[in-house]
């Protein structure tokens, strides 16, 4: 026969086997809202709630800074004809020797520039993340993984700044800048320093050295969705066939990757549909410190999409003209190739102190004195430029709207 149970104390018998009153008709219960009773204890690791992507600095080749300048043809030789020969060397039977002629070729001097990103903690702060059970993050090891990141996130930055906005916005002739040159001003072109180059010089002149205010020897392929560099509109696949086609004609090849907005990249998925998609494809790419490099047969490297064979990297930070909420970003055809046979890139990071990372703690000689405070100090900073050498080898397809 079993027990019948009426009492609270009967029950706590049952299943505890004492009464101890653990439960009560008035009882209260410490919940997560008790003060004092509950600490949230948050961990050592902060989730990264951001896209902190590199694309633009990955994909382009990184070599050693050894000169400071550098030499462009800029015209070719050209033969007169005065001693009856053709412009094209054409000579009679026991003709005469030509007058000599030499190509126009231009000096290019660039400075290398530091990029920097420092962080620190106070001292107290530093200890007891390391030595106390506190719940603590920010010491300088949890900061030391997180910069190391946004170092190349501020790169890329510098990478795909938007120099129409900067021009209309200037109030006074552009003089340089301590960033690292951008691939909107390497990649462009007279004709676009006319029309959105602003009311001030300069604007479109790469490192502050090169002219294109009134020359046109410096010109890569610059176009317009639309047409009408300026006015926004739809991109086509005839735009982009146009823009491959003298791209070709004057850098003696094709780009060898793609460089656009998320938005941009979607508008080619969206050119070829499905039923006639076939000139997206997908490349099989290798991405290293130097740049981006494609393997035909191999089983090894990363799948990415391409475009008539031309792999396709999307990234946030492509610009765009701030102001013109239509436009959605630009597309860039980068030459990092080669070619030429001379041991650079046409278009590359030249780097002369690669990226380092230096500190000044407690473990440092000469602290605290070498901060001046009770605080401990990191930096990451590389120091290098973006050099091109090869301009017309380059496109950009700009004024995109969706």
């Amino acid at each position: 026969m079993s027990e019948i149970v009426k009492t609270i104390e009967q029950l706590e018998m049952l299943h505890y086997g004492n009464s101890l009153n653990y439960l009560s008709k008035a009882n209260v219960f410490a919940t997560s809202t008790t003060s004092g009773y509950f600490n949230t204890i948050f961990g050592a690791y902060a989730w990264m709630n951001l896209n902190l992507e590199a694309n633009a600095f990955s994909i382009l080749p990184k070599y050693v800074w050894d000169k400071s300048g550098f030499r462009i043809i800029t015209g070719r030789a050209t033969l007169n004809t005065t001693n009856g020969n053709t412009a094209q060397g054409g000579t009679a039977q026991s003709g005469t020797i030509a007058e000599t002629a030499v190509p126009t070729v231009d000096q290019v001097s660039v400075t290398p520039k530091i990029a920097q990103i420092p962080f620190g903690a106070s001292t107290v702060h530093e200890w007891l993340s390391n030595n106390s059970k506190d719940d603590i993050w920010g010491s300088l090891s949890s900061l030391r993984t997180y910069m190391a990141v946004q170092h190349k996130e501020l790169l890329n930055q510098m990478l795909l700044a938007d120099v129409e906005g900067e021009a209309a916005a200037a109030s006074a002739h552009y003089t340089g800048t301590s960033n690292w040159e951008t691939l909107d001003r390497l990649v462009s072109s007279d004709a676009e320093e006319d029309q959105t180059g602003g009311t001030y010089n300069d604007f479109y002149d790469p490192w502050d050295a090169l002219d294109r205010d009134s020359a046109t020897k410096y010109d890569a392929t610059v176009e317009s969705a639309s047409g009408t560099i300026g006015t926004n509109g739809n991109l086509t696949k005839s735009v982009l066939i146009t823009t491959l086609r003298k791209t070709r004609k004057k850098g003696g090849k094709d780009p060898n990757v793609l460089l656009g907005s998320h938005e941009v990249y979607s508008e080619i998925q969206e050119i070829f549909e499905p039923a006639t998609r076939y000139p997206m494809g997908e490349s099989l790419v290798e991405i290293d410190v130097n740049g981006i490099k494609t393997f035909n047969g191999k089983g090894v490297g990363l799948q990415v999409s391409s475009v008539y064979g031309i792999p396709i990297i999307p990234t946030k930070d492509a610009p765009s003209y701030a102001t013109d909420t239509d436009e959605v970003g630009r597309l860039f055809g980068l030459d990092t190739s080669d070619k030429d046979g001379f041991g650079y890139p046409r278009l590359g990071i030249q780097i002369a102190v690669p990226t380092t990372y230096n500190e000044a703690t407690r473990g440092t000689q000469g602290w605290p004195f070498t901060n001046g405070s009770f605080t401990e100090k990191g930096i990451y900073w590389t120091m290098g430029e973006t050099i091109c050498r090869r301009f017309n080898g380059n496109f950009k397809i700009r004024d995109i709207s969706l």
